[in-house]
C-alpha cells in the first residue's frame, strides 16, 4: 500500500502549480468544509478509554468546489495531564488511502515526538483514495476516530483542533479541495469537551474529600430534595447518609 510522507501530501495538494490554466485556482471556494471533534455525550471516569471522532461537514453549497476533499492536515491539542492519546480507529469512517500520525523521522514540522504523540499536540494526516476524492454531504462524514484514555480526575477537559502550530516549522490545519488541486477549503474548527462524572458525589463543597462540612450540608437538607439526595429518591434520608459515610475521606483521583 502507498504510504505517503508528510511532504508527499503537500506535494499532491500542490499539483496546481504544474497544470497551468487547465486548473486555474479560483480566488475562493463557494463552499467550505468544517472539521469538528465529537466526543462522549455522557460523563466519563478515570481510566476509561474514550473515542473522539473527527467529522467533516459541508456548508454553503454553491458549486462542486468545497464539497469534497483529497487530503486533510489536522493538528490536535489536549491536556496531557488529563488525557492520554492511545491511537487511531478507522471503524465507521470513510474509506481512505492513508490515515496516520507521521513518525518523528517523517514529520518535518516537529509536532509528533513519538507515535502516538504524548505531549499534548499531534499532527494527523488523511489522504483520499487516488482519483476518488471523499464526498462531504451536508450531514457530514466521519474521517477518523482518535482514542484517548482518561488519566486523572477533572471537571472537564477540552480537545481542540489547532488552526496552526509552530514547533520546528509552521504547520496548519488544512482541508484540500477534491475538485481544484491545492485549494484550501478549510472552514470552522470545533473542539470536543469531555465531562467527567463526579468522582465523589458526596463532596458537596468540592474540596476533594468527604468530611464534616459535607455531613453538615446533608443534615441541613434532611427531609428535603436537592444535591444531598445521593440516591435520587426525591428526599434526603438515611440511605443518603449511608452513601456519604461510605465515601468518607479523600475522593478517588485526588
Amino acid at each position: 500500500m502507498f504510504a505517503p510522507t508528510p511532504t508527499s501530501l503537500r506535494a499532491i495538494a500542490a499539483t496546481a502549480l504544474f497544470c497551468g490554466a487547465a486548473c486555474a485556482l479560483p480566488a475562493s471556494a463557494d463552499s467550505q468544509i468544517n472539521l469538528a471533534l465529537v466526543g462522549p455525550t455522557t460523563p466519563v471516569v478515570v481510566n476509561q478509554v474514550i473515542d473522539v471522532k473527527l467529522r467533516a461537514t459541508q456548508e454553503q453549497i454553491g458549486s462542486l468546489v468545497g464539497t469534497s476533499f483529497v487530503a486533510i492536515d489536522c493538528i490536535l491539542g489536549w491536556n496531557p495531564k488529563q488525557l492520554q492519546l492511545v491511537g487511531l480507529v478507522s471503524a465507521g469512517s470513510v474509506p481512505l488511502l492513508s490515515s496516520y500520525f507521521p513518525t518523528p523521522t517523517s514529520d518535518y514540522t516537529g509536532i509528533n515526538e513519538i507515535v502516538p504523540p504524548a505531549d499534548g499536540n499531534a499532527l494527523y494526516y488523511a489522504l483520499a483514495p487516488l482519483g476518488n476524492p471523499v464526498q462531504v454531504p451536508l450531514t457530514g462524514v466521519q474521517v477518523v476516530t482518535f482514542r484517548f484514555r482518561v488519566k486523572t480526575a477533572f471537571a472537564k477537559s477540552t480537545i481542540t483542533i489547532l488552526p496552526t502550530l509552530n514547533i520546528r516549522t509552521p504547520a496548519d490545519t488544512i482541508v484540500y479541495d477534491g475538485t481544484v488541486p491545492g485549494l484550501d477549503v478549510t472552514g470552522t474548527l470545533s473542539p470536543s469537551v469531555v465531562v467527567q462524572a463526579p468522582a465523589c458525589p458526596a463532596d458537596f463543597d468540592g474540596n476533594g474529600a468527604v468530611g464534616s462540612p459535607d455531613l453538615a450540608t446533608m443534615l441541613n437538607s434532611w427531609g428535603t430534595a436537592g444535591p444531598a439526595d445521593l440516591n435520587g429518591s426525591g428526599v434526603v434520608d438515611a440511605p443518603d447518609l449511608g452513601i456519604l459515610l461510605g465515601s468518607w475521606g479523600a475522593c478517588p483521583g485526588t
